[in-house]
């Protein structure tokens, strides 16, 4: 009698058990996993150094600002998606990002506020404007597709074109050997120098096909120009004439160069670096660290080393390497 009571009961004991169990709350630790500022999937273009602040951009409307030489990074909020190219500094507070479609971005407060410009790209093409420089007059120059060179005497709210013929090619960077003097480089080897404050342009001879990607100037007379291919060139005269260097077991792609002060330095693909003398006669090919194979973009100068970014973000300082954010090969 018992056992038949029990086998009757017993689907109503377990009705009223799991009941019992739907009022248990279950506690579920709560883990929140804070984004990194700088991410393995980032792609940075530019950057711009002044003293311990360094400011990076990239794919996809990324800013993000260092204030004490690459320890902490904080993300910036500019409102505006769309590839970042380059940057350039006049101070702490003040700086111009170039980007794509012709847009560009100006900030006097360090970032905290960005507001929207638009620079004067020609009506064919994608108006990606390629890289930002500031002359000894501290006036804003930027080069894009289709020969054009601008220049805004407002730190970048307004520009003007001083090419005014569009061809097909682009120029990816500008240097100055002084007030009013100044080349450019770009695709298929082309040089173009000015020495009456960009109204009139000559093209230099230059027997080359690799596009050149920078240029810098180390003093009135002497600049450097890097390019595809492992290409190098140098001037002795600002510019009127260039001359090949030749690298020995170089091929790989070199993407910006500057001079530190006693040499020059320049990153490009697959992680190589080139070091080489005041004279462009001596150099070295290393990579920026051993064993990784990422690619850098731009550089700049920080302190005894410099800064520079690519597929990843990092410092160099005397044989050392710091990288900032997810490392990547």
């Amino acid at each position: 009698m018992g056992s038949k009571v029990w086998a009757i009961l017993s689907p109503v004991l377990v009705v009223i058990a799991l009941g019992a169990l739907s009022t248990v709350r279950l506690e579920v630790p709560r883990i929140v996993i804070d984004t990194p500022v700088i991410e393995t999937r980032d792609r940075f273009m530019g950057l711009a150094v002044v003293d311990d602040v360094i400011w990076v951009v990239g794919k996809d409307g990324k800013i993000v600002r260092s204030e004490d030489a690459g320890k902490s990074w904080v993300s910036q909020s500019t409102g505006l998606n769309t590839n970042f190219q380059s940057i350039a500094a006049w101070d702490e507070q003040t700086a111009v990002v170039v980007a794509n479609a012709g847009k560009g971005l100006i900030t006097s407060d360090g970032g905290q506020t960005w507001e929207e410009v638009s620079l004067p790209v020609s009506d064919i093409g994608s108006g990606k404007v390629l890289r930002v420089r500031l002359d000894p007059q501290g006036r804003a120059w930027a080069v894009a597709e289709l020969n054009v060179i601008m220049r805004s005497d407002d730190r970048g709210r307004t520009w003007q074109r001083v090419t005014q013929d569009d061809n097909d090619a682009a120029w990816n960077d500008i240097a100055f050997s002084g007030p009013g003097s100044a080349c450019a480089v770009g695709e298929f080897g082309r040089v173009a120098c000015t020495v009456d404050d960009g109204a009139t342009w000559e093209q230099r001879p230059v027997d080359l096909e690799p596009s050149l990607m920078s240029v810098r100037f180390r003093d009135a007379e002497h600049g450097l120009a890097v390019g595809l291919s492992g290409t190098v060139l140098a001037t002795d005269d600002a510019g009127a004439n260039w001359r090949v260097v030749d690298v020995p077991e170089l091929d790989q792609h070199l993407f910006d160069v500057i001079w530190t002060g006693t040499r020059w330095i320049a990153v490009g693909d697959k992680g190589v670096m080139l070091t080489g003398d005041a004279g462009a006669t001596h150099w070295e090919t290393g990579r920026v660290q051993s064993g990784d194979f990422s690619w850098h973009i731009a550089l700049a100068r920080q302190g005894a080393g410099f800064v520079t970014v690519g597929l990843n973000v990092g410092r160099w300082e005397a044989g050392q390497w710091e990288l900032f954010g997810p490392r990547r090969h």
